[in-house]
């Protein structure tokens, strides 16, 4: 559906105009985009490129719409529980723009402290302008009227709700026993703060930005401001990257200097590392608009790479090279701290999917290296069949790769990020931050290491 279609039926000019409607119906919109459409939420939110109606509101106003739809998403399941009771019948299915006003506005009751009467009344004034949803005003406002009066008490009900789809929950389970997987979870739950790759002095930009140097060297901020409008964002002194995130282009142990080819390259943060580190790098990625902003990153901090639009699977380069650091295409489900969209924007049969995808990509891989080069693997995903049980059909079926485990000491001494195969297995659980800080966990990483023979 497009985005003209779902504001085809607005509401005159008035009632559109009434303050803070805008922010919900885009809201509405996101919600549908992310929900129906499975589409990435940072695509949609994005500063260049995203949703006409995000863009087209304040920056104030956008940071309200982003706060909503990423509260909706991490509480979905607690909602649906919430307005399954409320509901006396299911509302219809292609009733879209009802069901996520509703979950918008029940969001801002339940979880935003958003003054009651406010949230209720924009809601419906947005189902009212929807000549689909308008019938349904009256039943909505019974609803959103009821959740208000019964507040407590649904909360309470939620509470007990898995916070993930079964698949998810049930595939976590699974890979790390039902007691661990509740830890995760719980670290999954609280929004994260922001992590930066600092080009030197972590120390001094810690102390500049009120931040706290990691045991990596990133730095971990709590600002609540766009980076943006942070110092040294404009001046290309750092980056935003989670610290799990970060791990993965320390692991090369190329001599600085050496020509590093970087796959799945994009947004560059692993580039800026890389380059920053001394080497020569190639930067590969398949899609022009990922690489169009690796391209804009890596200006902002005055570095330069060789960048190459190409699919790996049928690219062949005109040389060989030193390291190869590939940072797959997976499922992104150890990045849920950050990105709670991922969690409806997947499904069970994608996983095995992507890691047959990131076999082959390790594959062809191997055939970039010299002999004796370096390979490190990397995704986000916290799922071992794209990690633990991709590694070791790797170690059984690829002759030409000899795996290279890691020491405690590759990973700044974090021995817990060390698994029994050797490779990199971070999790929301894990600890980062330096002793006396209060909990700082990262992104769920996984990272293996291999010699060309």
């Amino acid at each position: 559906m497009s985005d003209r279609s779902l504001n085809s039926s607005a509401s005159p000019k008035r009632e559109v105009q009434k303050a803070g409607l805008a922010s919900r119906q885009t809201a509405a919109m996101l919600l549908t985009r992310v929900i129906d459409d499975r589409r990435n939420l940072d695509a949609l939110c994005d500063r260049e490129h995203g949703l006409d109606q995000f863009l087209k509101l304040d920056e104030k106003d956008r940071s309200l719409v982003r706060a909503i739809v990423v509260t909706a998403l991490r509480k979905r399941t607690h909602l649906e529980v919430i307005l399954k009771k409320l509901f006396d019948r299911p509302p219809p299915k292609r009733a879209r723009h009802l069901v996520h006003t509703i979950h918008v506005a029940a969001t801002q009751i339940l979880y935003m402290n958003v003054p009651e009467r406010a949230a209720v009344d924009l809601a419906i004034t947005s189902i009212k302008a929807d000549k689909r949803s308008q019938r349904f005003s009256g039943l909505a406002n019974a609803v959103l009227r009821r959740l208000s009066r019964e507040k407590d008490s649904l909360l309470d009900l939620a509470s007990k709700a898995d916070p993930l789809p079964h698949w998810m929950s049930r595939q976590l389970k699974k890979d790390y026993g039902k007691e661990r997987a509740a830890k995760i979870l719980e670290r999954v739950e609280p929004a994260a703060g922001i992590d930066i790759s600092v080009k030197s002095d972590p120390q001094g930009w810690a102390k500049r930005l009120g931040g706290t140097v990691l045991k990596n060297g990133s730095v971990h901020l709590e600002s609540t401001l766009p980076v943006y409008e942070l110092e040294g964002f404009t001046e290309g002194e750092w980056w935003v990257q989670d610290a799990a995130a970060a791990l993965p282009a320390n692991l090369l142990g190329c001599p600085k200097g050496s020509h590093v080819l970087e796959l799945c390259a994009a947004p560059g943060g692993k580039t800026a590392q890389l380059l920053a580190q001394g080497f020569e790098v190639t930067a590969l990625d398949i899609s022009r608009p990922r690489l169009n902003r690796l391209k804009s990153n890596l200006e902002r901090l005055n570095f330069s790479a060789e960048l190459v639009e190409a699919d790996i699977l049928e690219w062949e380069p005109d040389q060989l090279y030193d390291g190869v650091l590939l940072d797959a295409p997976c499922s992104s489900t150890g990045t849920l701290r950050r990105h709670p969209d991922v969690i409806w924007t997947r499904s069970a049969s994608e996983i095995s999917e992507l890691a047959e995808l990131q076999f082959q990509l390790v594959r062809k891989a191997a055939n970039f290296l010299k002999p004796g080069g370096v390979l490190v693997f990397a995704n986000c995903s916290i799922f071992k069949e794209e990690g633990e049980h991709l590694l070791a059909r790797l170690k059984r079926e690829m002759d030409v790769l000899q795996h290279d485990p890691f020491a405690s000491d590759d990973l700044f001494g974090l021995d817990d990020l060390v698994n029994g195969q050797g490779a990199l297995r971070s999790l929301p659980l894990h600890e980062i931050g330096v002793a006396g800080s209060a909990h700082i966990g990262m992104d769920g990483f996984f990272a293996a290491r291999f010699i060309r023979k």
